[in-house]
Formats: structure tokens, sequence, C-alpha cells
């Protein structure tokens, strides 16, 4: 793994081998440390073969509504300008957390975007593969 952002509320990191951006929230963060975590990976795939993107938000506090809309309207956009083909998520189950996985999902199916919840990352990783 790769490392591009290491901090006390995120692990953002890079499977060279599988192509996967990994975002592995570690703790709350601000609306600046979420939007500059997501524009991080975006820059990162701009520049690097990116297939697959994966995200563990069981750690994570929730996202306020306006940063949200801004991940649908802006990073979702994004990710497939630099080729992103499957999303992968880790939630843990809260309510607040399956509304914001329900939300994600309503967008990514917008855009045609393979979207899926996973128990753990193992799961989502062998999903990724079978795309191959």
């Amino acid at each position: 793994m790769r490392t591009i952002k290491k901090t006390d509320y995120v692990d953002l990191s890079y499977d060279e081998e599988l192509k996967i951006v990994n975002v592995v929230w570690l703790g709350p963060c601000g609306s600046d440390g979420y939007r500059d975590t997501w524009e991080k990976a975006i820059e990162f795939g701009r520049s690097n073969t990116t297939t697959f993107l994966f995200s563990n938000i069981t750690n994570q506090k929730i996202v306020s509504p306006i940063d949200r809309k801004w991940f649908e309207e802006e990073i979702l956009p994004e990710g497939l300008k630099i080729g992103i083909k499957r999303a992968g998520i880790v939630f843990g189950g809260g309510v607040f957390k399956r509304y914001y996985f329900n939300n994600i999902l309503a967008k990514t199916d917008k855009f045609k975007l393979p979207f899926k919840a996973f128990s753990t990352r193992e799961e989502a990783v062998a999903w990724f593969k079978s795309f191959e």
C-alpha cells in the first residue's frame, strides 16, 4: 500500500497491484478535512491508474448535508472521469451511516457506477477482482 494522506481522522492509500484508492475514516473530521481527503484522492487518481474506490466509514462521524451534496456533485463525476469502475464501502450499519450510504447509492446509480456495501474490505476486493 502506498500512503497518500495519513492523519488522526483518515488513512488514504493506494493499492498499486489492484488499482484501488482506499479511504479509511479513523474518526471525526470537519468539512475541510473531509473535502481535502476526497480532493487528494481525485488528484492522485488523475496521475495514477485508479479502477476501484474503497471506503470504510465505520469510524467516520456524521457527514453534513452540504458536504454530502458536494461529494455527490463534485467527487462522483470526477471519480468517473479518472476511471473508477466500481466502488465499495464498509459502514458498520448505524442508522445515520445507512442513510448516508443510501444517498450515495442513489447518486452512483444515476452515474451508472456499480456501488455496493460489504462487511469487510476483503469482500469488496473479491467483488472488484470479479470485474477484471
